[in-house]
């Protein structure tokens, strides 16, 4: 432990300790969110999304987008401080190199999702499932966002229509009331006691009711 706090004592030249804060907490934050995408499940960690458009700039002020922006920052200006050179070019260097790992984030993201959109993913087991919102629904059908929702044990971002007369925000819980078409869901606000039904009316829930035995005293 000491010699942790030996070697942040001894982070020279002025501004090396923001960068490497910088670098290290962005990177941890990122490595979660990424372990989070890949195995989903139970145990997801919801990803804040910032964007307030339709859709179109989906990941980019994202807590994942965020995060990848400033690894790419942080480490790119610590390394460079290290090297000799002045914070102005330090700064304009780790600004450049956070926005290419920004840009390839996304190109990421981007990919990850369409080989979960393919033909392997029947979205129809999606219907009466919950989910939320990843990026805001804009209403009527105006156009359109995404939520995240489990889908064959995995948590899939997907794009969804809301006929709602007010625009469904980040994070706002949601159950799937029909598929529009191969990728793309209709959703509706989550109402109290949804949570509950939504199990019993699943394709898989479904049993098929069988007449008691008669009693012995009925014979």
């Amino acid at each position: 432990m000491m010699q942790i706090v030996e070697w942040w004592q001894n982070l020279e030249p002025e501004g090396m300790r923001t960068f490497v804060t910088i670098g290290m907490v962005s990177s941890g934050v990122l490595f979660v969110q990424m372990i989070v995408l890949l195995f989903g499940g139970a145990f997801d960690i919801p990803d804040f999304d910032l964007d307030v458009g339709s859709g179109g700039a989906a990941g980019m002020f994202s807590v994942r987008g965020i995060g990848a922006f400033f690894t790419g920052f942080g480490w790119t200006g610590a390394t460079v401080l290290d090297s000799g050179q002045s914070l102005p070019i330090a700064l304009i260097a780790a600004t450049l190199v956070g926005g290419g790992t920004l840009t390839v984030f996304i190109l990421l993201m981007r990919w990850i999702y369409s080989m979960r959109a393919d033909g392997t993913i029947n979205y129809k087991k999606a219907l009466n499932q919950i989910g939320s919102v990843y990026v805001p629904i804009p209403p009527r059908r105006e156009g359109l966002g995404q939520i995240e929702i489990l889908v064959h044990g995995r948590m899939t971002t997907v794009k969804a229509l809301s006929d709602a007369e007010e625009r469904l925000e980040n994070l706002t819980a949601v159950k799937v009331v029909e598929l529009v078409d191969e990728r793309t869901l209709l959703v509706e606000r989550l109402s109290p006691g949804d949570g509950n039904r939504s199990e019993d009316n699943s394709p898989e829930s479904e049993t098929e009711s069988v007449d008691a035995p008669p009693s012995p005293d009925s014979l």
